[in-house]
């Protein structure tokens, strides 16, 4: 009896223990997960700001031209109406609050009135904060009896295509939500937490709650909530079973084991479930950058041979730009599946943004070159979003680390790194594995690139222009302007050099607008015609016409005169969406060609809907000439598709006098080509001329 007492007696203490231990455990369980939802809350503001906060067309319409309608279409239809923050205030330099929505109505009262001190001093903190950044804050704020969620945020260009002059005080973009029993039950729901409530004074002693804090750390109202108490449940539900069956006590004591075990089960398993979140990417569901870094540092300190690769998708951003968020991240899960696919079972993740990375490692033989090509296979086919077929393309780096230290994964992944901006450089869609070389190529690279954006205002940049004969006569009727670069140390840069180097950097926008000044101020008295390629970010940006449209009206250029050059790869994204911005441009009075036709995929179908002026036939069609009788006829084919379209056909790459009298008797009305001259410069060009009429301000 006295050995049965005090085994039963060893057994319900183990078992009042355990379930005051699981108690503790899911009270503290709870707290957290409180404390993660309140953290959640401010950064799902904060995120939510940041996009419209940072954005060069709100810098536009906010700060330097203040359009509430604008506003209302764009901020609070989505702020206010889709995601439902009940106060959406602007601020000016001088913190007047210029804008007000109150649950959708506008509002006389001013943002600190709503949202107490605390907003104050977030904006003072703001705009302490580098534009450059992310300038925002979020934070509690208590007023008027209610305790508010806001965030706060300086509106501030996303690019370098506008400015803000750094000794002007930006515009200021406020969002407030109250914490209501609406936000309390989505909690309650999500956490599965019991009678949650928001109290503005102390708690009492022995309540579980959470302190709410302003962003100076003042506690401005707390969160209190009944914690569940799995283990007291079970305490209840096993103890009357074991003192009603004491006999049973061996029984008894394994179930409690048991019992406890699974409880120390659940808490593991959320953890990992933790882990996985923290080191996983949400949109495609691959390990991110955090645990890429820590596999190559794990390995590297266990001697590990490791291979990596760096990869960025060619052309992504275009599409983002083009198609919309929502269909670029369905472009990187298509995208991570075929990569995954591709792998053979190596470490694949996402680095960030459009860069993903494959970490080979151990002493498999990765057949890493054939992967890649797989890779490069893989992307290239159309990703099929909705209606619209994308093409994208991929750029590899390969860098080893047979040569680094255990605290090198910085190193590993900068080489890598190099090694993809290598390929992109080498035209992209390819795989590029790391040398020293190219850490000078790099570095050259990257000063090219600081050199070109100073180019501009030093006019290093200069124009030469090719003539444009007709057919008939081979007088010149017109000139192809063509930009050039005289580095002050490098000298002549070669233009598929510095071109793609300034499509990269984003500074081709500035480059196209210099060279179509230059050449329309070169051209103006000339009376001939004027052609200028633009590339397909130039066609695509926002401020094309406005920017066209300038440059005609401060040089005086006629505009019937201007042939803007677009490539078949722009028929390939929104051709619908093509054709509106071609009618815009064509409603200045320019025309419009296609450059170097018969070198892409575009479609009879999508000539069609589309208003060109002349289609210039690709160099590549001329060279065969006089060789080759297929050539004559697909020229001639060219010519009779254009003449459906009521286009005019220029041929291009003309040398030699057999190929112009060819190209004349197909019917082209122009022709261009070194037979004719090659690019020079606005005074070489003049002379050529010889009329005095005509003299050219070079």
């Amino acid at each position: 009896m006295a050995l049965l007492t005090a085994s039963f007696g060893a057994v319900l203490i183990l078992l009042a223990i355990m379930t005051h231990a699981q108690d503790q455990l899911q009270s503290t369980r709870e707290e957290q997960a409180l404390q993660s939802a309140v953290l959640s809350l401010k950064a799902s503001l904060r995120h939510d700001l940041q996009d419209y906060a940072k954005w060069d067309d709100a810098v536009r319409h906010i700060s330097t031209n203040f359009a509430p309608i604008w506003i209302d279409d764009n901020v609070v239809a989505y702020l206010g109406r889709l995601q439902g923050y009940e106060h959406i205030f602007i601020l000016n330099d001088v913190n007047d609050t210029v804008y007000s929505l109150e649950n959708d109505k506008f509002g006389k009262r001013a943002a600190e009135v709503i949202l107490g001190r605390e907003l104050k001093r977030s904006i003072h903190r703001v705009r302490a904060m580098e534009r450059s950044g992310s300038p925002i804050e979020a934070g509690f704020s208590r007023s008027d009896g209610k305790l508010v969620v806001y965030a706060t945020a300086a509106v501030v260009p996303l690019t370098g295509k506008v400015t803000i002059p750094a000794d002007k005080p930006t515009h200021m973009l406020v969002i407030a939500h109250t914490l209501d029993v609406g936000t309390l039950t989505t909690v309650t729901e999500n956490l599965q937490l019991s009678h949650l409530r928001l109290t503005l004074v102390r708690p009492a002693k022995g309540t579980r709650s959470l302190q709410l804090r302003d962003v100076d750390g003042n506690v401005v109202g707390w969160l209190e909530w009944t914690p569940q108490r799995p283990g007291n449940l079970l305490l209840r539900q096993v103890a009357p079973i074991i003192m009603g069956l004491g006999v049973c006590s061996l029984l008894a004591a394994i179930l409690i084991l048991q019992n406890g075990a699974q409880a120390v089960e659940a808490v593991r398993q959320s953890e990992l479930r933790a882990r996985h979140h923290a080191e996983h990417d949400a949109l495609t569901g691959l390990p991110n950058r955090r645990a890429l870094v820590a596999r190559i540092s794990s390995h590297l300190a266990n001697g590990v041979d490791l291979t990596l690769l760096f990869m960025d998708m060619d052309g992504f951003k275009d599409a983002n730009d083009v198609y919309g968020h929502a269909a670029g991240d369905l472009l990187l899960r298509q995208a991570a599946i075929r990569l995954l696919n591709c792998a053979d079972g190596a470490f694949v993740a996402r680095a960030g943004g459009d860069e993903f990375a494959v970490l080979f490692s151990g002493p498999a033989n990765w057949d890493t070159e054939s992967i890649c090509r797989r890779m490069i296979e893989a992307t290239r086919a159309p990703f099929v979003i909705g209606s619209y077929q994308i093409t994208l393309g991929i750029s590899i780096g390969c860098a080893n680390a047979h040569d680094l230290g255990f605290e090198d994964q910085d190193e590993l992944m900068r080489r890598a790194d190099v090694a993809m901006y290598a390929a992109k450089n080498d035209g992209k869609n390819c795989q590029r594995v790391y040398s020293v070389l190219l850490d000078e190529r790099h570095l050259l690279r990257m000063k090219l690139e600081s050199d070109l954006r100073a180019s501009i205002n030093r006019e290093e940049l200069y124009v030469q222009f090719q003539p444009i004969v007709a057919s008939a006569g081979s007088e010149i009727v017109g000139v192809e302007a063509l930009v050039r670069w005289r580095h002050p140390e490098h000298g002549e840069v070669p233009p598929d050099v510095f071109v793609p180097i300034a499509e990269l950097s984003g500074l081709i926008n500035d480059v196209g607008k210099h060279v179509l000044h230059q050449a329309c101020l070169a051209m103006k008295l000339t009376g001939l015609d004027l052609a200028v390629n633009i590339s397909p970010v130039q066609f695509w940006d926002h401020n094309l016409l406005e920017d066209v449209h300038q440059v005609l009206k401060e040089t005086g250029f006629p505009p019937e005169r201007l042939e803007l050059e677009i490539t078949e790869s722009l028929l390939l994204r929104r051709p619908d969406k093509a054709a509106e911005v071609i009618r815009q441009l064509r409603g200045l009075g320019i025309r419009i060609a296609l450059d170097d036709f018969g070198t892409g995929y575009a479609s009879i179908g999508y000539l069609q809907r589309l208003k060109l002026d002349r289609i210039k036939i690709d160099k590549a069609f001329v060279a065969p000439l006089g060789n080759d009788p297929r050539a004559r006829e697909m020229i001639i084919s060219i010519v009779a598709l254009a003449n459906a379209f009521d286009a005019q056909v220029t041929v291009e790459g003309v040398e030699t006098e057999d190929q112009a009298q060819i190209a004349r008797a197909a019917g082209c009305s122009r022709m261009q080509g070194w037979h004719f001259g090659r690019p020079m410069g606005a005074a070489e060009l003049n002379d050529r001329l010889g009329q005095a009429a005509w003299k050219i301000s070079a």
